[in-house]
């Protein structure tokens, strides 16, 4: 996937992408004026044709409203270890299925090792965490747990949308 989209975003194509990042409602206008100070030869219309182009080519999906939460330590990670069993995707995949829901869960992710699944969680805007909920669920699977606070330090937002794109 990255090698495709490798090939069909060039360097002036990536720097609009940050720009259209940083403020989706920003200006071909603006975006001109950003990439000439940066020693871009380009106009307004080209970057609005080049926008297009990337919304057409599915690389812009689209643009939304997010909503920033604090980037200190609202976020933590939940690692679980079930206990052995030959059905251990069946209970990966119930309590999968269980956070999904959860407001403040980000991601689920099977993880190799000592460790079944990994648990992206948020704390709510009362600070409250979803942690306690799933473990005490789902208590009777689980051999161990470790709960983990994350500190984001700096976030590649442009790496990170190409990954999931």
């Amino acid at each position: 996937m990255s090698d495709s989209f490798m090939t069909v975003v060039d360097d002036i194509d990536r720097r609009i992408l940050e720009l259209l990042m940083e403020n989706a409602r920003i200006p071909a206008r603006q975006i001109a004026i950003k990439l000439r100070n940066e020693g871009h030869d380009i106009q307004d219309r080209a970057v609005a044709y080049r926008v297009g182009r990337l919304e057409k080519k599915k690389i812009i999906k689209g643009y939304e409203t997010i909503l920033r939460q604090s980037l200190v330590e609202d976020f933590e990670a939940l690692y679980l270890k079930f206990k052995a069993s030959k059905s251990s995707d069946t209970i990966i995949d119930k309590v999968c299925n269980f956070v999904k829901d959860l407001p403040n869960c980000l991601m689920t992710a099977t993880v190799s090792g000592n460790w079944n699944l990994l648990i992206l969680t948020a704390k709510d805007e009362h600070g409250k965490k979803c942690e306690r909920q799933i473990i005490e669920k789902f208590c009777e699977y689980i051999e161990d747990y470790r709960v983990c606070n994350l500190r984001f330090e700096s976030i590649n937002t442009l790496n990170m949308q190409s990954v999931m794109i």
